[in-house]
């Protein structure tokens, strides 16, 4: 891949240095002192060899592989950058950088013995993977400098390429004890034992055959399976209040809040309860059926990609979040949240649970009129809180 590019161009050193040079060369010649215009013409003649060995473009060929592309908050995220061809930059000096998040990673050389870049080599080198989200990655940019600094030649290259970061996941086990009820009959309690048919889907690989819908599958002509619930297992229902002024400091602790919903979700998931999450101003909405299926698990992946680009939103009110499947309600919030409206959506649930990111909580429990509420200054410290307090 040849790197055409723009043409070279004076650094501030160089602008400055051909100045001194001319400034120079023309007092030496204008007062007939060659000592002084052989020094201008000298800076003169390395400013404009220096600008040449930046303007010809090396041969190259740049491959840049970054793996994983899915990866967790904080773990390794490597890119593997081979470079091949004829650089012959002369008086110049190579360097390649990627662009991560519209910031430059430098990128280690690959050269000789004679420390020229090396034809057919490779390097590696770590990409940041502080922030959740989608992250991109690219265009490389191949600079060309002169050795003292006087001129300099940019390009990029290659493809911009996206790493999804997802939530720091934290240890939390157990989920809050369910009440017995029928997931078709409005929360009505339920004495008798069996299932809850909660909806069909499509047969794909992994299914339970045992669960097909015969009757369905023949209107149909497509393998249905039924999807049932546990009419005595939690239907859990997790509340991410993604509104930037519930936060004291809305980028940290939104954060928090974030990777503390993500264990909720995955310790419900894990254990096959029925699941729903929504966001406070209603961006975001999911449901997942009780169980454990192969449909259910893309489902929970879908879950988790959503949990790593959602991002705190200027919006302050509350969306209505309804009645339904409000069996153990638990909402994830901030510091300076409305807990009034909080507790009053949260009312209709038989099991409720608020977790409040606090920077700095002056106790770690308390429970109000059936509400319990949970504080903490980190999604660690409210995970150890709620395995404490609320799961079983």
């Amino acid at each position: 891949m040849a790197h055409a590019g723009p043409l070279a161009a004076l650094t501030p050193r160089g602008r400055l240095t051909l100045a001194a040079a001319l400034l120079l060369g023309g007092l030496g010649l204008w007062w007939r002192y060659p000592v002084l215009a052989g020094i201008g013409i000298l800076l003169l003649v390395l400013v404009l060899a220096e600008l040449v060995a930046c303007h010809r473009p090396p041969r190259l060929d740049i491959r840049r592989e970054v793996e994983p592309r899915l990866v967790v908050r904080g773990d390794a995220c490597r890119g593997h950058l081979r470079l091949s061809g004829r650089p012959r930059t002369g008086l110049a000096r190579l360097s390649v950088a990627d662009q991560v998040d519209g910031q430059l990673i430098p990128i280690p050389p690959v050269r000789d013995d004679a420390g020229r870049p090396r034809a057919g080599g490779s390097a590696d080198y770590d990409i940041p993977t502080s922030r959740r989200g989608l992250v991109d990655v690219g265009p490389l940019q191949v600079r060309l400098a002169g050795l003292t600094g006087m001129a300099t030649r940019s390009a990029e290259t290659g493809d911009v390429l996206q790493v999804r970061v997802l939530p720091r996941r934290i240890p939390l086990t157990g989920m809050a004890p369910g009440h017995r009820r029928a997931v078709n009959a409005g929360g009505d309690a339920l004495e008798l034992g069996g299932t809850d048919l909660v909806g069909l889907h499509e047969y794909t690989l992994g299914d339970d055959l045992r669960r097909l819908h015969w009757a369905t599958s023949a209107r149909t002509g497509t393998l249905m399976v039924r999807e049932d619930a546990d009419p005595s297992e939690p239907h859990v229902f997790v509340l991410l209040d993604d509104r930037a002024s519930s936060y004291a400091t809305a980028a940290a602790d939104f954060e928090e809040a974030v990777e503390l919903t993500d264990a909720l979700c995955r310790v419900a998931l894990e254990a096959g309860h029925p699941l729903r999450l929504r966001t406070a101003t209603g961006r975001a909405e999911v449901d997942i059926p009780g169980g454990d299926t192969a449909h259910h698990a893309a489902q929970a992946e879908h879950l988790a990609w959503l949990l790593a680009e959602i991002q705190p939103e200027k919006e302050s009110e509350l969306v209505d979040l309804g009645s339904r499947d409000l069996d153990v309600f638990a909402a994830v919030t901030g510091r300076t949240a409305d807990l009034t409206d909080l507790a009053l959506s949260a009312a209709v649930a038989l099991s409720q649970h608020l977790l409040i990111v606090d920077p700095d909580p002056d106790r770690e429990a308390e429970q109000r009129a059936g509400l319990v509420l949970l504080r903490g200054a980190t999604s660690t410290a409210l995970a150890s809180a709620w395995t404490r307090t609320v799961a079983r």
